[in-house]
């Protein structure tokens, strides 16, 4: 078998020490771009390949030493106050998610909130290069279609969700499309026909129309009889939900916003779940009585540090030639707020007998 080709015959065809072309080989920033990319272009003239055993033991042994601080990343905040952010139970989650796994990586987490008093995005370029921080997590807008008043050239940037636009950076998120698949499945084993969206189109926009898309789906395998037209106002107000709902009567809800079970209970004085029932596009882990999907909100945080790491590491900055989306997958949580009416109903359609996705 030929001889592996080394760090070592690298370091002789470039004329540097092996320990250079380990920092080239991981794109250091600490190495002269020119310099980088002689030693990456000799390696490839040999043939180089990494050694996957040798990465496995250098994984190991940087999982076994103790975590020494590595660098500090910006949780950078563009809401116009800067708490409503993590008001939202979701953000929250992310932002905790995020710390925790920074924590184990050696990372510390500052924020950096874009409508300060004196605040430009010169100030909050030099903010970032004074502190060294070239990994930025880009919390979630407060609107669909927000742009970041920002220069990300010299940056490692990060976006949770599609809010941000234009859509032309890596994107961690819930895989909001399975999870309207998932949600369906369930609804319809449970007996349900009639399933009804409500939701704001605000927020079908901040996840790329994902949730729309999935119900569209589902109706294609629906009867025509089943298929409840969804309902994406630009306000979304209670005069628009029961107008909506008398019109159409369907048996369960499908929402976002918490205020639905007021609307259909003191609104429409119906009862949950006995006269129709409610089910949640985003519920709380803990939750018990409203049924729907957990988006594994913390572990996307957990993932975009993940992500972001491997950026740093790559020594990768600016805006990504070609975009990576990583959807985590929800999961179906019961609730009290929908019920089993299978025994009234006929059986379900074909294409949600497995779960979709």
């Amino acid at each position: 078998m030929p001889r592996r080709i080394t760090i070592r015959d690298i370091a002789r065809r470039a004329g540097v020490h092996f320990s250079t072309v380990s920092l080239a080989l991981r794109n250091s920033p600490r190495l002269r771009p020119e310099l980088r990319e002689r030693i990456r272009a000799a390696a490839a003239e040999l043939g180089y390949v990494p050694d996957p055993a040798m990465a496995a033991l250098s994984a190991y042994r940087n999982a076994v030493r103790p975590v020494h601080y590595q660098a500090t990343l910006a949780w950078v905040n563009n809401w116009p106050v800067q708490t409503d952010l993590r008001t939202i139970r979701t953000f929250d989650l992310y932002y905790q998610g995020a710390s925790e796994r920074a924590r184990q990586l050696g990372f510390r987490i500052d924020e950096l909130w874009l409508h300060a008093p004196g605040m430009t995005p010169a100030a909050a370029h030099a903010i970032l290069k004074a502190r060294n921080i070239t990994g930025l997590l880009i919390a979630p807008q407060p609107f669909a279609h927000t742009p970041l008043p920002l220069n990300l050239a010299d940056f490692s940037p990060l976006a949770f969700g599609y809010s941000l636009q234009p859509a032309s950076l890596h994107v961690v998120t819930n895989h909001q499309f399975q999870s309207v698949q998932l949600l369906m499945h369930e609804l319809l084993a449970l007996g349900y026909r009639r399933i009804g969206l409500f939701i704001r189109a605000d927020w079908d926009e901040k996840v790329n129309n994902a949730y729309l898309g999935g119900l569209l789906l589902a109706h294609h395998h629906l009867r025509p009889a089943d298929r409840v037209p969804p309902m994406l106002p630009r306000e979304g107000t209670e005069r628009e939900f029961t107008a909506w709902f008398r019109r159409h009567r369907p048996d369960v809800v499908v929402a976002i916003d918490r205020k639905a079970r007021t609307w259909i209970e003191k609104g429409l004085r119906l009862r949950i779940p006995g006269d129709v029932g409610l089910a949640h596009l985003n519920v709380d882990s803990e939750e018990t009585w409203l049924a729907g999907i957990y988006q594994n909100d913390r572990f996307i945080g957990a993932t975009a540090v993940d992500f972001l790491a491997g950026m740093l590491q790559r020594n990768e900055r600016g805006v990504p030639g070609t975009p990576i989306r990583t959807l985590v997958e929800g999961v179906w949580k019961p609730g009290l707020s929908v019920r089993d009416v299978t025994a009234s109903a006929p059986s379900r359609p074909r294409a949600f007998r497995r779960r979709a996705g």
